[in-house]
């Protein structure tokens, strides 16, 4: 990963080690500079060192530079700054399954909700019963929102808690019951708009990688590469 001080200043470097930086830079010629040399370098210099008690609020010591500096491994937007990233044929669904293309994952994700909504339509039916003559029983799937309720004596369901079936006389509890497992399926609906796809990238050399959302910008490090500094 490539480093400069436009790159720094735009990553949010405090004022303090942006005029060390810049001094370093210009006295060493540079216009670019390596992250992990210059990572590594930044542990072992005097002069950084001393210019770490004037960084700034967060960065006042040498621990917290180093802490900035390390989590720049971590953030999308630097490994991706100049454009030479690495988008690798690798997709992450919102179950944690890996995918090698975003058709595939697109298609994971789509037979996963189709499955719980089979799974849903199957609990939340409804059968009413007719009572008839010498205590026989008529059953018959309704539908609360086009069948008329009223014709019938009864209604039971399977009760997913007590993997039961539950039995009412009551229209207005079977009318509940409806309204709740539409519920249900509207946090389903949500659960798939929200349910995103990420891609692995990588900087140029291949040291750092992150998860980025396609079409957005957050993403989960990944970085496979370096040791945490010491805090």
């Amino acid at each position: 990963m490539k480093t400069s001080l436009q790159f720094f200043k735009d990553m949010g470097v405090c004022d303090g080690a942006y005029a060390f930086l810049e001094a370093w830079f210009t006295a060493n010629g540079l216009e670019t500079y390596d992250y992990l040399a210059g990572y590594a370098l930044l542990e072992s210099l005097p002069e950084f060192h001393a210019a770490a008690a004037d960084g700034g609020p967060g960065h006042d010591t040498v621990a917290g530079w180093l802490q900035w500096a390390h989590d720049l491994r971590t953030r999308p937007e630097a490994i991706m700054y100049f454009g030479d990233h690495i988008e690798e044929p690798l997709f992450r669904t919102h179950d944690g399954h890996l995918h090698e293309s975003i058709a595939a994952a697109q298609d994971h994700r789509r037979r996963v909700f189709a499955e719980l909504r089979r799974d849903h339509a199957a609990a939340r039916v409804i059968n009413g019963v007719r009572l008839g003559d010498a205590g026989a029983e008529t059953w018959e799937v309704v539908d609360p929102a086009r069948d008329d309720l009223t014709h019938y004596d009864a209604f039971v369901w399977h009760d997913s808690t007590t993997g039961l079936n539950h039995r009412t006389e009551s229209l207005g509890e079977a009318i509940a019951f409806d309204a709740e497992q539409a519920k249900i399926l509207d946090a389903l609906d949500a659960a798939e708009a929200a349910a995103g796809i990420q891609r692995r990238i990588t900087d140029e050399s291949g040291a750092f990688r992150v998860w980025v959302d396609v079409g957005k910008g957050s993403s989960t490090p990944d970085y496979g590469g370096g040791d945490s500094p010491a805090s």
